[in-house]
Formats: structure tokens, C-alpha cells, sequence
């Protein structure tokens, strides 16, 4: 497992656990991404949002947010 943040760029995986206060469960759940939802990593730049492609739709992510997100990466 992993944080979101540390991803690399083309990487799938299952979201394993999201920490953080309730607005920001609420936040995040509200966009789409929840545990055991798939993500892929569209995109991973230093001093960027992270760019992830889930349920049908591309969502940025700021990388503090990312930090909170646990990722379990899925080999293909």
C-alpha cells in the first residue's frame, strides 16, 4: 500500500482508506472516490494536483488531500 500522493503516473489501484476530519470524508466521498473504488493515475507532477481517473470521471486531488488516501496498487 500507498499513499495517493506517491503514485506514479499509469499506476490502477483500489482506494484501502481515506483519513481525515468528517468534512473532509464528506468532500471526498461526495467527488466519487471511496473505499474500494478504482482509481488510475492520469497524472503525478511535484507542485501539482494529482490528476485520477475513477467511476467514469477525472478528478484533480491537491497533495495534501493526497496524503490522507491509501492506495493498494493493482499489477497488471
Amino acid at each position: 500500500m500507498k499513499k495517493l500522493s506517491s503514485a506514479n503516473k499509469g499506476e490502477k489501484g483500489k482506494i484501502t482508506s481515506i483519513k481525515g476530519d468528517s468534512r473532509f470524508l464528506s468532500r471526498i466521498t461526495s467527488i466519487g472516490l471511496t473505499v474500494g473504488s478504482n482509481v488510475e493515475i492520469i497524472q503525478n507532477q511535484k507542485k501539482y494536483p494529482v490528476l485520477v481517473f475513477g467511476r467514469d470521471t477525472m478528478i484533480a486531488i491537491n497533495r495534501s488531500e493526497c496524503e490522507k488516501i491509501m492506495l493498494e496498487v493493482v499489477s497488471e
